[in-house]
C-alpha cells in the first residue's frame, strides 16, 4: 500500500511540473512573391529558438501549420548542432523559404489590410511539456524589405496555446490536443493616393461625362441617351477591368459598391433624358428643364456624398 502511495505521489508530481519554455524569435529577410487571386505568398525568414531542457529539439520537431505547396519548402539549420551559449541555454536557428496559405478578404478593396502569416508549432510535444514564450525583440524586419504595390508595417509576433477539437481518432485521449502555437504576422497595406487615383478616377471620370446629358439642352435627346448608354457600358468594362486583379468571392467589395452607384446615377440620369423628352413633345420645354436642372444637383451630389462615405469608412475598417 505504501508503494502504491509512493508512485502514484511521483505521478502527481510529475504532472505538476511546469513544462519547457522555449524562447522563439524572428527574422523575416524576404517576401519572395505575393499571390492574391490564389490567397498565398512566398516568404523567406530565419527563426531562432533559446531552450535549456536536453531532451528536447525545437528545430528538429517544428511543424509549419499554414504550408502552401510543401513540397517546395526548404528547411536548414545554420548550426549542425545547438550552440550551448554562456547562460547555459541551448541555441539554434532554423531558415524556413517556401509559400504560405492565408484567406485574403477584400470587403475594403482597394484601402484593405492584409497580414502574410506563417504559423509554427512543436509537432510532438503538447503544451504540458513545452510551451514557446517570445523573446525580448521578438521579430524583425529586413530594412531592404520591398513589395512592390504595398506599404510594410510593423511585424508582430504571437503566441497561443491552440487546442484541437478532435483526439485524431486517438481512444486512448479523453481530451483534444493542445499546443503552443506561433504566429509571425506581416501586416501590408496599399498606398492611398496611388489606390485612389488608379481605382477612384476612372469611374469619376465616366460619371463627370454623364453627366452632360444632364446639362444639355433638353431638345438635345438623341446625343444625350448615347451619352448615357456609352457612360453605361464604360462602367462595365471599368468594372470587369477590376475584378481581374481579385479572386472571385461572393460578397461586394467597395470598388463594386462604388461600380453600383455609378450604374444607378447614369440609369437615373437616362430615366430623366426619357422623362423630358416626354415633356419636350408635348410642348413643355421650361418644366422639363427645371426638372433636368433639380435632377442633375440632386443626383450628383447624393452621388459623390455616398462614394465619400464609402472611402472614408473603408479607411477607418482597413
Amino acid at each position: 500500500m505504501m508503494m502504491v502511495m509512493l508512485f502514484t505521489s511521483l505521478g502527481a508530481a510529475q504532472d505538476s511540473v511546469a513544462p519547457a519554455q522555449v524562447i522563439v524569435g524572428s527574422y523575416i529577410n524576404d517576401v519572395q512573391a505575393l499571390n492574391l487571386r490564389e490567397h498565398s505568398y512566398a516568404m523567406d525568414v530565419y527563426i531562432w529558438f533559446r531552450w535549456r531542457d536536453e531532451e528536447l529539439a525545437p528545430a528538429e520537431t517544428l511543424e509549419m501549420v499554414n504550408p502552401n505547396e510543401l513540397w517546395g519548402h526548404l528547411t536548414d539549420v545554420l548550426y549542425d548542432e545547438p550552440v550551448r551559449l554562456p547562460t547555459g541555454e541551448q541555441y539554434q536557428v532554423l531558415r524556413v523559404q517556401g509559400r504560405f496559405s492565408r484567406k485574403f478578404f477584400f470587403h475594403n478593396f482597394p484601402y484593405d489590410r492584409q497580414e502574410l502569416v506563417i504559423e509554427f508549432e512543436d509537432s510532438v510535444h503538447e503544451t504540458n511539456r513545452l510551451v514557446y514564450v517570445a523573446d525580448e525583440s521578438p521579430v524583425a524586419v529586413n530594412p531592404r524589405l520591398v513589395l512592390p504595390g504595398f506599404h510594410l508595417e510593423p511585424a508582430r509576433l504571437s503566441v497561443e496555446n491552440f487546442r484541437y477539437n478532435t483526439a485524431f481518432g486517438d481512444t486512448r485521449r479523453t481530451e483534444p490536443n493542445a499546443y503552443s502555437r506561433v504566429q509571425i504576422s506581416l501586416p501590408i497595406s496599399r498606398p492611398r493616393l496611388t489606390s485612389s487615383v488608379k481605382m477612384l478616377l476612372p469611374v469619376l471620370c465616366v460619371v463627370f461625362g454623364a453627366s452632360l446629358m444632364l446639362l444639355l439642352k433638353t431638345t438635345y435627346v438623341d446625343a444625350r441617351l448615347g451619352i448615357g448608354i456609352t457612360s453605361l457600358l464604360t462602367v462595365v468594362a471599368i468594372q470587369l477591368a477590376a475584378n481581374e486583379t481579385m479572386p472571385s468571392v461572393d460578397y461586394l467589395v467597395l470598388m463594386d459598391k462604388i461600380h453600383l452607384a455609378a450604374y444607378l446615377y447614369v440609369l437615373i440620369g437616362l430615366g430623366a433624358v426619357l422623362y423630358t423628352a416626354q415633356q419636350v413633345e408635348a410642348g413643355r420645354i421650361a418644366k422639363a428643364q427645371t426638372f433636368q436642372r433639380y435632377c442633375y444637383l440632386i443626383s450628383s451630389v447624393a452621388f459623390l456624398v455616398v462614394i465619400a462615405a464609402l472611402v472614408l469608412l473603408a479607411n477607418l475598417r482597413g
